[in-house]
Order: C-alpha cells, then structure tokens, then sequence
C-alpha cells in the first residue's frame, strides 16, 4: 500500500533558453507489483508523487504503473512520437533497473532473468527513450531513471548499498545527468511515503528560485547528510544555454499578500508531505488534517484525496469495527481521486473495499473490475472480489478470482481455502478437498478447514475419510452439530451399534436435536428389529416437532 522509491538517475538533455520552456510533457511509470524476484515498497508511490509535482510546475503528465515489457515499449514509443508537438519532454520511470555491457535497462514487471543473454531481450534500453527524445527536437528533455538497485540475477532485489546498481551514462550535448548515487552503487529505500533520494527532490523540485543545477546539489548535499555519507547523489553535465528552472520563477511584482501558483504547490506539497508521515506513524487523525490542508491549496492533486482517503478507511476499519460514516466519506475521497487520475487502481480497490464493508456488495464488484483493468498483476483484488463473490453467493466467480490469486500468489493460502468454499459450496466436492487438504498442511489447526474437509468428504460419499476428519475436529470443538455427522457416517458404513452410541450421545449434548432421535427410532426399527425401542425414540423427536413429515412417517411403519 506504501510503494515509496528506489535511487534516481536522472537524464536530462538541454538547450536551455533564458526564460522559461513552454509546453512540457511527461511520462511517468512505475514498477513495484514484480512476478519474480521479489515485489517492491516505493516506485508506484513515487511514480505518482512526481506525477503530482510534475503536473504542479506546468507538465502535462501521462502515468502507467506496472508494466510488461510490451507495455513499456508502447507508453515510450507513444510518448516519443507526441513530444514532437513539445519543448520540454521528461521521462520518469522507478523500478528494478540493472546495467549490461555497459548499458541500462529498465526490468518490466513479468521478466523472468535466469540468464544475462535474456536482459537486452526482455528489458527496456534507457536509450531507447534518449533515442526518441533526440529526434523529437524538444529544447530540453530530461530522463529520470529511479532504478540503482542490486543485480536481480543474485536474487537481491531488495535495496541495501551493496551491489553494481547502474553503469555511468555519457551526457550528450545539452544534457544533464543526475544519478541517486554513485555509478556502479546502490541506493538505499525511506521507511515512510517515499525514498530517500525521491523525497529530498520533491522537496525542492517546486522551489521557483532554483535552477536544475541547484536543485540537484541541494538533493546532494541533504541525502549525503541523511545516509551518513553511504548515497552521494552523482551528476555530469554538458548543459548550454541559459538556465532552466522546474517551477515558474516569482514575478517581482508580487506583493507579500500574494501568493503564486508555484508557491500554492510548494506549501501543498509540503502538507501532503506532513500527512504521509503521520499516516505512516499510524496517526490517522493528524493524517487527515494534513491531506485536507493539501487539498484546500490544491484541489487537483489526487494524491492528496487518495491518502485522505486511506486514512479514512483506516479509521473507518479499525480493530474489525465498522465506522460508516468514516468509510462513506473515505469513499467520496476515492470519488474524487479517480475524477482527477481515471487510472487510479488503488482508488478503485479500496473504493470497492469500503463498499463491501458497508455491504453494498453489488457496488464493490465493478470497482474491484476497474482496478483489475488498470493493475491487473496486482493479486489482492482478485482476492478481495473473489471474497465479495462469494457474499454474493456467485461461488463459481469466487473461485475463478481465487485461482487468479493463487497464479499471481502462490503463498496466499487464504485463497486456497476460499476457493475450497467456494467449490463446496458450488457441490465440486473432489477440488474443495484437494484444497481443504492443501491449506491444512500449513495450518492444521485451523477449525472452518477442518470442518469443511470433513463435510465435503461426507457430501462426495466418502464416508470413512469424513469419519476421520470429524473425530479430528470433535477432539478441540465437541459439538452436536458435528458429532451427529459422525453418527451419520458410522451409519452409512453399516457400524450400527457404534451410530446407535453416539447418536446417544448427541441427544446428551443438545437433548433438542430431534434428528438424532429420528435416526435412532430409524436403526432400532431396521437395523435391530426392535419396535419397541424404534417406537420410544421416533415419540421423543415429535415431541420436539410434531409436524415433521419424515418423523410421522416413520412412526406409521413402527406400527
């Protein structure tokens, strides 16, 4: 839910005017939900925070999350032939990168690396959008690669300052080249919102008193302090031509009373900022109050409205107690959140979670299908759908949401036992086992597995292995309710003085349990021959209830 951000490289090629550039475009992509290797905390939430301040000084952004190698391709070429039309393209990309043969590629969220012959074939080149951006005869284009990590073929793709993180880029004519740290480390991940590296830019990136150049020995000097010296931010630099500044400078003919554009983002940012943190410290209330100070200066930012919402939700779930009008206004927030960035998958996801815990359970199913659509390698949706699923009682798209679960996460056993409700409940009784089975393995213990595996043996007709897992359940939970299925089962394998016994048993425990009468005056009568007691036993299940037809019945074939 926390995806912050990995160490920056950031391209970036001028030919920089005296004043301001004009039309700026953007595109953004963030990597985090990895099928091998090991997913990431940061880089969709740093995508989206620099999307945020990028759209803040005047970039017209187009943002994708999670993309496959084909995906990435298709945003890049797109992207490439638009900026023809601009002065200034950025791209900003943050996930796994790795370098070969003295070349950076950026790793798409499907690729499988069990060899380094397969890199320049199932990755992204950071060439290939320079290529683009030189051909587009924009004045100044910028490439920001959040992407220093360790080399994923040592399966370390978690972030420490040990490993060859990227190879040093040359800087053409007119561009500037700015890295997280040092060619040939790595840098290391923020505990909170974002990285360290990406949250120190942020900081400064919408100051309009500062020029690139100072912006990034800002961010140098700060994440050197911060790190104790461990990530030295690195920069090479051919730059020409005057200076280019992110934000728009402050016209000197503001007054004290005015505030500008830039400046309203800078203190947004700032309070976004404030509440990130204190969302991060699980202070839910302060979080709130930040987000909405955020807002108040700038309503445009869905970030803003997303995290107000989750701390909404967060409050509106909490310790398992529902809080409605908490979770309806978290879902005005999510509203929101996707009028400003229609692609939002997380504001669909918990817009249908709060949704479901409301139980507007008809409602969640369309919003769990949209963020399907826009993250759909991203397995708790089809979780959480699945579990909707099957409070609607639809049980075969239950377990078809489940199985997608499992293909994404192998180690989510909870969709192993899910699916196995849903398949029980849909009478697959053969699956359903298979998956009772398979999720007990792991927890063993675990009294609805037990129950279900018990039953659905007993439903498919094999009764001794649901005698088996009944006496394994009733040794923790003596129940009536179950233990008369164990009588069942001794019955329907002909043990009729054992069945005799514990329907006894049952009318002990729960003396209000006709059925068990009803079976007893059933064995006597067939099984023992015995009328008398037959007639004794079907009297007591009528006085419990005399309208039953089965109990009647039998009582006319005692006479």
């Amino acid at each position: 839910m926390r995806p912050p951000a990995i160490c920056l490289l950031l391209l970036a090629s001028f030919h920089l005017p005296a004043q301001p550039a004009g039309k700026r475009l953007a595109l953004i992509i963030g990597n985090s939900a990895y099928e091998h290797g090991g997913a990431l905390k940061n880089p969709v939430n740093d995508a989206r925070a620099m999307a945020t301040a990028l759209q803040s000084v005047g970039f017209e952004v187009i943002r994708y999350e999670n993309q496959t190698l084909a995906g990435m391709k298709k945003a890049i070429n797109e992207f490439g032939l638009k900026l023809r039309d601009y002065e200034v393209g950025l791209f900003y990309y943050a996930g796994h990168g790795i370098q070969h043969k003295g070349l950076n590629y950026m790793i798409p969220v499907e690729a499988d690396l069990q060899a380094a012959e397969q890199i320049e074939f199932d990755c992204v080149a950071a060439d290939r959008v320079l290529a683009y951006m030189e051909t587009a005869s924009s004045k100044v284009n910028i490439i920001i690669l959040d992407a220093c990590r360790n080399n994923p073929f040592e399966r370390s793709w978690s972030r420490n300052t040990a490993g060859s993180g990227l190879a040093l880029m040359n800087a053409p004519k007119g561009t500037l080249i700015a890295y997280a740290t040092a060619p040939g480390r790595v840098a290391s991940d923020g505990e909170s919102a974002n990285g360290l590296y990406t949250s120190i830019l942020l900081k400064y990136l919408n100051d309009p008193a500062l020029t690139i150049e100072q912006v990034f020995k800002k961010v140098r000097t700060e994440v050197t302090e911060k790190s104790a010296g461990q990530q030295i931010p690195w920069e090479t630099t051919s730059l020409t031509g005057g200076d280019f500044y992110f934000a728009p400078k402050t016209s000197p003919a503001a007054t004290t009373s005015q505030v500008t554009p830039a400046t309203d983002a800078d203190r947004a940012l700032q309070f976004y900022s404030a509440g990130m943190n204190r969302y991060n410290e699980q202070k839910f209330q302060e979080a709130i109050t930040e987000f909405s100070r955020s807002i108040q200066l700038n309503p445009l930012d869905f970030q803003a409205f997303l995290w107000r919402g989750h701390s909404k939700y967060s409050l509106g779930y909490a310790e398992g107690k529902i809080n409605e009008p908490l979770l309806e206004e978290a879902i005005l927030d999510y509203t929101r959140a996707i009028e400003l960035d229609p692609a939002n998958s997380d504001a669909y996801f918990y817009r249908a979670n709060s949704k479901k815990l409301l139980k507007k359970l008809n409602e969640a199913i369309p919003d769990f299908t949209l963020a399907a659509r826009y993250d759909p390698k991203k397995s708790d949706i089809y979780y959480y759908r699945g579990l909707t699923y099957y409070q609607l009682k639809k049980y075969l798209a239950g377990a078809e949401d489940f199985s997608r679960c499992i293909a994404q996460n192998p180690d989510n056993l909870q969709s192993y036992y899910w699916r196995g409700a849903c398949l029980f409940e849909n009478e697959n009784y053969p699956e359903a086992i298979a998956d009772f089975t398979f999720y007990l393995k792991t927890y063993p213990n675990n009294q609805d597995a037990l129950l279900f595996l018990a039953d659905a043996y007993f439903f498919n007709k094999q009764y001794e292995q649901a005698k088996t897992e009944y006496e394994n359940y009733l040794k923790n939970w003596p129940e009536a309710n179950v233990l008369i299925y164990l009588a069942h089962c001794q019955r329907l394998l002909y043990q009729t003085d054992q069945a005799l016994t514990t329907y006894q048993q049952v009318t002990e425990m729960d003396p209000k349990l006709a059925s068990a009468y009803y079976w007893r005056s059933y064995l006597f009568l067939y099984e023992k021959n015995d009328k008398a007691s037959a007639r004794k036993e079907i009297q007591k299940a009528l006085a419990i209830n005399p309208d039953n037809e089965a109990f009647l019945k039998l009582q006319s074939e005692i006479k």
